[in-house]
């Protein structure tokens, strides 16, 4: 920014100085007497070298630090001055062949220093004998050898395009008058002007326009009358063969303000020609080309020539960071970066570790697994999409994000089913029904779900003989035994069924069958009696299809009595057979 700012400083400078230049041009017009004079310059053909210009249009680029260019044009124009009076045209100047030493140096990269230096090498003409001219001047040759007026030139550029589109310089010059006034080729006292150059380059296209305002003392020669000038040239190159052709092409002229302003103080010319580098680059450029007169001005000819060589070595654009991006169109020359970024490398606007250019929300921080973007909850079911198994069905949390559904298909959300993968009716919670007795009524309806029984009972027996406990399969009624035996009496056959029914109802349980007596007898005996009745309702169990393996028989004789032997009542409780639950 101080540097923009110190080149604005230095172009404002510039245009006081110019103002008040202009202030005094003005004050010395005034004064200055307008007699017949020959004191200005014909000559319209005006390059100045600049590496980045086209013929007459100056580019807004300047050179860069202690880069320069030295250079020399020849050019021929073909009756460059002519008078009208009445119907006649008369040349004054037939032919003309003029040069220009042309140099260059930036002083600085935004600061440039030039000199052009003209000669008329040759000139053909006679001031005719027509009452319009001074009788004194009259038949007077113009003919030969001529110095003209060198011109000094400082130029700043204010916008570059690479920054600011646009490439903006300014540049303010002066004439030194010493060339040769009697014969066109010189001002007096001094000429000077600003001019404003504007260019861009679009592809193989460069583009300028320059305007500018010329200080000229007040002269008047015949019909011709001319002094303060504004000048403009508009111009275009197309590069054809990079580094070794382009196509060049302006459209240049001006106008005197005088209060007698003409056709004939105002030239243009239009100019084509081509731009050759036979080096391979452009340190060396050969120029060619030719112009025709639009209106018939002063020193504009009918048609010109003008062939320029230029030696103008400078600093190739490079590639600093070698990213492949010259450093004129790099926006981070420095360091390398991709040319989708203009050369600068990806940055991390929302600092979540992922490159803008992958990054699918560069402005938001997001996880690598979302591209970048935070994760939304597109159900609007309060889990966020990466951790919700149904990201657009809203669902529980429960069931990671997704709905309750129906396995089984039998009209019971799965969170309520308790068997969420075999149909059931909801009276079981979803559990298909299960009929462990076998007796035709399911379990959830039968009140006796261990013993078979009929429906009319709702799955109970006629009567109920045997009841599943917590850890005991209790019978309601004894089974009965021969006396002093361990043969099982017919009437206790039912009981012992409906214990194979709760077996088999119940396929995992294994039970020990325990024998209990009074103790009426010797204690051995009762002992052993004790165990051959287990054992016997042992066989009986394994005779009606219980797995042997499920069984466990024990004696325990008179050691466990229920109730105390003291009476008869009390020794016919303790005479039992049990049924021990050994698991769940």
């Amino acid at each position: 920014m101080q540097f923009f700012h110190r080149r604005s400083h230095t172009v404002w400078r510039t245009f006081a100085l110019t103002f008040a230049l202009f202030v005094g041009s003005t004050c010395w017009n005034m004064a200055f007497a307008q007699t017949q004079t020959r004191a200005f310059q014909l000559q319209q053909f005006r390059p100045w070298g600049d590496p980045q210009g086209v013929l007459q249009t100056q580019s807004g680029e300047t050179l860069g630090q202690w880069n320069y260019y030295v250079g020399l044009y020849l050019n021929y124009a073909n009756r460059p001055l002519t008078v009208r009076s009445g119907s006649d045209v008369t040349g004054v100047v037939d032919h003309q062949l003029g040069a220009d030493v042309l140099a260059g140096v930036g002083l600085l990269s935004w600061l440039d220093i030039g000199l052009a230096f003209p000669l008329t090498l040759y000139q053909v003409g006679t001031i005719p004998n027509g009452s319009i001219f001074e009788q004194n001047d009259r038949g007077e040759s113009l003919t030969g050898f001529a110095l003209v007026d060198p011109k000094f030139q400082i130029k700043v550029q204010a916008l570059q395009e690479k920054k600011h589109v646009v490439n903006l310089g300014f540049q303010a010059f002066v004439t030194i008058p010493i060339g040769n006034k009697e014969n066109m080729n010189g001002e007096e006292p001094v000429s000077f002007g600003v001019q404003a150059y504007l260019s861009k380059r679009i592809s193989i296209v460069n583009l300028g326009l320059n305007l500018g305002y010329r200080f000229l003392p007040p002269t008047t020669f015949g019909p011709l009358k001319v002094q303060n000038e504004l000048t403009y040239s508009l111009g275009a190159s197309i590069r054809v063969v990079k580094d070794y052709l382009d196509i060049l092409a302006d459209v240049s002229g001006g106008v005197a303000l005088s209060d007698a302003t003409s056709i004939f103080s105002a030239p243009l010319e239009v100019y084509l020609g081509g731009r050759v580098y036979p080096l391979g680059n452009e340190n060396l450029a050969l120029t060619l080309g030719g112009s025709f007169a639009v209106t018939s001005g002063y020193g504009a000819p009918l048609f010109r020539v003008f062939l320029g060589v230029m030696w103008a070595p400078r600093k190739r654009d490079k590639d600093t960071d070698g990213d492949g991006l010259l450093d004129s169109v790099d926006k981070c020359p420095k360091v390398p970066g991709p040319k989708e970024n203009n050369g600068c490398p990806w940055g991390d606007k929302d600092g979540d570790g992922l490159k803008d250019n992958v990054d699918k929300c560069p402005d938001q921080p997001g996880p690598k697994e979302n591209n970048g973007c935070p994760w939304g909850d597109k159900d609007g079911d309060g889990l966020n999409d990466n951790v919700d198994k149904c990201p657009e069905k809203a669902g529980p949390k429960e069931n990671n994000g997704c709905p309750w559904g129906d396995k089984d298909g039998d009209g019971l959300k799965d969170n309520v089913d308790k068997c969420p993968d075999k149909p059931g009716p909801k009276e079981n919670n979803g559990c298909p029904d299960t009929d462990r007795d076998k007796d035709g009524v399911v379990d959830r309806l039968d009140k006796c779900p261990d013993v078979p029984g009929v429906k009319e009972r709702k799955g109970c027996p006629k009567k109920i003989l045997v009841e599943v406990k917590k850890k005991k399969i209790a019978i309601l009624q004894k089974i009965q035994f021969a006396f002093n035996s361990d043969k099982i009496l017919p009437k206790s056959y039912s009981i012992l069924d409906q214990v194979v029914s709760v077996l088999r109802s119940r396929p995992t349980v294994r039970i020990r069958i325990e024998g209990h007596t009074d103790n009426i007898g010797k204690p051995s005996y009762n002992m052993d009696l004790s165990k051959r009745r287990a054992a016997s309702v042992k066989r009986y169990l394994i005779k009606k299809g219980v797995n042997a393996a499920r069984l466990d028989s024990q004696g325990y004789g008179e050691t466990k009595p229920e109730v105390p032997n003291t009476s008869d009542a009390n020794r016919a409780i303790n005479r039992r057979v049990e049924f021990t639950i050994l698991n769940q």
